[in-house]
This record gives structure tokens, sequence and C-alpha cells, in this order.
């Protein structure tokens, strides 16, 4: 390969890192794989999987770099905590590999570009398909979650999910490539034929009014004004006002009873705070009490009495013990401080929350024996209030649409989204969580509130519209009117049927170039 290739598939990975947080140059996205595609041209199937993966890898080392911080602050070694992110985006990697040489394989003897414009973005849309289930699943920073800030284009994803954005991104970026060498921008030899630019104008044309529809849909579709601004709104009936707490407590003093006085009189002081504007319910963050609610008599006794003080529903985040297991829960207690019900999480964090191969790996990394080895719970629960049910995501529940969509379709009026950030410390890691929890509401037209310990907490409406949000690492807490979902989308009901018709189409267009069809 010359120089000039690896350079394009070093330029396309870098872009494909400051189009997330906390660069946020989304604008960039429409353009950041037409470097990689550049570099593709006249490549072997080996040398367009090597550029391909090499642009994953920098991508992903530059998207992921919280990992280095998060574990070498957990009093692991800099070699450690660089060999992690390495592992984790080199697999990652592997599926920009996969894609580039899958795409140079089926387009190589093809120069129909209508072909190409829709093969792309179908085969990236299997790929993060993939991404999301193998393995347990990683589908963080897929490529669609860099448009959160751009809420007109990210409305399609009540029929499509998020796979449907990064369709829209890859197509652009196919046609604009295509387009760049029409007009001799991407040729040494200049202009071309007549010929080639009537070819080029169909795919052109196609990918304009598929961008102008879903752009022109997303704007019809948001209201110009948030119910909470409208007076005598007939939906004041289904408004429920929420409280949501942000305690920010350092994560290696959650489980240090020298810590535990501490940690309740912080609750304690935002609940009553909160309590002073009269909330329905009042939110708590993932694992917020300092032992388990059910089975410390003081604790419970404690927890009664703050929420005795309220007059409103809370649910609070806590570890559970039962039958020789441990969960992740969350417990929606009464305004009497009585336990309505509760939800285990059923996803659970790989090295965080069950560590595979513990046996093995342990000898080697010491925070291993630590970590908590919880169960996962076998069934979807909801909370049921009178304002409403709520699902509760715990953590990273709320990356994984697939898993969203069965909360909603289940019944919840609203979802909750618990989590424990404070690993992360001050990176990037917090924002890109956050900005999954956009596009769950917008997939499924309900309203999302995010309590995190260490932030970002905040309120999402149905259109993806983020309301209020607290800044990172502030003891803090916020108070919304949030409006009950009233509608079920075609991704609800289908979930992500667009994502496996990108796999069939995708499977078609290879097995055509492979038995010359």
């Amino acid at each position: 390969m010359r120089w000039k290739n690896i350079s394009l598939a070093l330029l396309s990975g870098i872009l494909l890192v400051l189009i997330f947080p906390k660069f946020n140059l989304s604008l960039l996205a429409w353009v950041a794989l037409i470097p990689l595609f550049l570099a593709l041209e006249g490549r072997s199937l080996k040398e367009s999987f090597s550029l391909g993966f090499l642009s994953g890898l920098v991508s992903f080392m530059g998207i992921l770099y919280w990992i280095f911080p998060t574990i070498v602050s957990s009093g692991e070694s800099k070699l450690l905590g660089f060999i992690s992110l390495l592992f984790l985006s080199f697999y990652l990697a592997i599926y920009y590999g996969l894609f580039c040489l899958l795409f140079r394989y089926a387009s190589s003897k093809i120069i129909d570009y209508t072909f190409i414009l829709f093969f792309a973005p179908a085969l990236w849309v299997s790929l993060e398909l993939l991404r999301a289930y193998l393995l347990s699943g990683f589908p963080w920073a897929l490529l669609g979650y860099s448009q959160w800030n751009f809420p007109p284009i990210i409305q399609i994803s009540e029929f499509t999910g998020v796979y449907g954005v990064s369709f829209l991104i890859v197509m652009v970026n196919v046609v604009l490539t295509q387009a760049g060498r029409s007009f001799g921008f991407f040729r040494e030899e200049g202009m071309v034929s007549k010929a080639e630019l009537k070819k080029s104008a169909l795919p052109l044309t196609l990918s304009v009014l598929v961008f102008l529809s879903c752009l022109v849909y997303g704007l019809i579709t948001i209201p110009g004004e948030s119910f909470t601004e409208s007076r005598n709104s007939p939906e004041e009936k289904s408004i429920l006002r929420i409280a949501l707490l942000q305690g920010n407590i350092d994560q290696y003093m959650k489980w240090d009873k020298k810590y535990e006085r501490m940690i309740k009189d912080t609750y304690g002081e935002l609940v009553e705070r909160a309590a002073k504007d009269n909330p329905q319910l009042i939110i708590w963050p993932e694992t917020a009490l300092p032992g388990y609610l059910k089975r410390e008599s003081q604790l419970q006794e404690w927890v009664e009495k703050v929420v005795g003080k309220t007059n409103a529903y809370h649910i609070v985040g806590s570890p559970e013990y039962r039958e020789g297991d441990y969960y992740n829960a969350a417990f929606l207690i009464s305004p009497r401080g009585e336990i309505l019900g509760e939800y285990d999480k059923m996803h659970l964090v790989p090295f965080g929350e069950i560590v595979p191969l513990r046996p093995i790996l342990s000898p080697f990394i010491g925070v291993l024996s630590e970590l908590g080895d919880f169960s996962p719970a076998r069934e979807r629960k909801l909370l049921h209030t009178p304002f409403g049910s709520f699902a509760v995501l715990i953590c990273w529940e709320g990356i994984f649409p697939h898993l969203v969509r069965k909360f909603v379709k289940d019944g919840t009026d609203y979802l909750a989204n618990i989590t424990n950030d404070a690993w992360f410390l001050k990176t990037a890691a917090p924002f890109q969580h956050f900005v999954a929890s956009i596009f769950r509401a917008v997939e499924n037209r309900v309203s999302v509130i995010r309590v995190a310990n260490t932030g970002v907490s905040g309120f999402i409406d149905q259109y993806g519209r983020i309301t209020k949000k607290t800044e990172i690492f502030k003891k803090d807490y916020l108070i919304s009117s949030v409006l009950r979902r009233n509608k079920q989308t075609f991704y609800t009901n289908y979930g992500d049927i667009f994502a496996y018709l990108c796999v069939v189409l995708s499977i078609s267009c290879i097995a055509r170039r492979r038995f010359r069809w």
C-alpha cells in the first residue's frame, strides 16, 4: 500500500473521533468516511481489510480513551490500562476491517453507482447490528449517535432506530465520494466523460431525495414549542412532576463504611431541597444507598424517615442479596416508606458487574478480585405508580435499543435510566453514555429521565430534546414536568426490522458478486 492510502485511512479514523462527545463536531460525520472510501480504490481484499482496521483502531482508541484513566484510577498499572484500551479497540476495529473487505469485494467489478449507494450503508448497519449482540454486545458510539444534537434528522429513529441515522450518514459519504470522482475532485486526470456523469446522476438524485425526505419529516414532526410552555394544555393530566438527585459521591467512597454518614447526609439534604418544589416522584441514582436496603434494618428505617418527609414516591437504586445471589436493583418506595416494587438489572457489564474467566484472570489483574459478581435478572419488570408505569434501565442497559423497546412494548409510560458514571472521571465517557438516551426517547416516543451519580443527569422529551441537564461532578438536583407516553411507534412494535432488512440486502449483494448474478 502507498502511504497515501494509509494516510487517508488515518484521516477517517481521526474524523470519526471528532464527531462524538466531547468534540461534538457532528457535521464532520457526513464526510468522515470519504477518505477511507478513496483509500480503498484499487486495493486488494487484504489491503482493504487492513485499511479499514487501521481506521477503526485509530477511531476507537480516540473514542474510548477513557478506559485508560478509568483502570489506572482503580489502582492498576498504566500498562494494564493501555492493554485494555488496545484490546477493546482492536476488537471493534475488526468490524471496520470487515466492512471495507466486504464492500471492496462486492463492488470491485460493479460500476453501478446506485448499487453501491445502498449496499455500503446496508453493510455498515448490518455490522453495527452484529456488534450490538455479539459477545454480550457493545453498541457504544454507533455512527448514528454522532447526530444527537441534530434533532430533525434523528426523528426517523421512530421507524428505523439509531441504525437508520447510521445508514443515512454512510449513504451521504458514498454519494459525495462518487460525486467527487465524477466531477474530477478526486481524480488526477480531471473531469470524466458525460456518460459517467449520467451514471452518477441517478444515485446523487436518489440520495438527495432520501436525505431531504428524512430532514423534512423531522422538521414537520418536532413541535414548535414544548408542552411545558403551553398553558391550559389538553395533555395536562398526563404531566408528571419529577425530581432527580445527583449525589456526586466518589466511586471509592461508596462502599467504605467511613463515608456512610456522609452519603446519607448528602441524599437527605438533596431530598429535602427537592421536596420543597412538591414533586410527585423523586429518582435516585444507581446503587445510591450505602448498603442493602432490604437486608439492613437501620438503612431501611433511615430511608423510611427521609421518604416520609416528602409526600412523594421514590425510585431508589440499591444492591440486593437474595438466595445466595447479588443483584443490582431499583426499588419503588411509597410516601409512607413501603417497598412497592423491585426491578433487578438484566444486562450486566462485563468486567464490571460480572467477570468472565475470573479464576484465570484474577491472579494477573488484582482489581477483578474486588469487583462484584452480580447475577442477571431473567424477566423484565415495570414499576407501577399511581401516575403511570416506569421502566428502570440500570447503567448501560440504556445503550441497547432492542432491550429498551421491549420494556416500552410491555406498557411503560416513562423511561428512567439510573447509572453511576463516576468510574469514568472527567472524560468524554459520561457524555457518550448520555447521548444514547436521546435515541431511546425518539425511537419509542417516550420521556427519558436520566439520573447519574456524578452526571450527566437530565430530562429528555419524546423528540430527543434535552430540556434540562446537570454539570458533571456537581452535587445537584433537577425538577421538571414530564409528559406521559401517548403513542406506540413503529420501532417499538417491530424493533430492528430495518436493520435486519439491511442484513438481507447486504447478503444479497455479496451473493450477487459471488455467483455473478
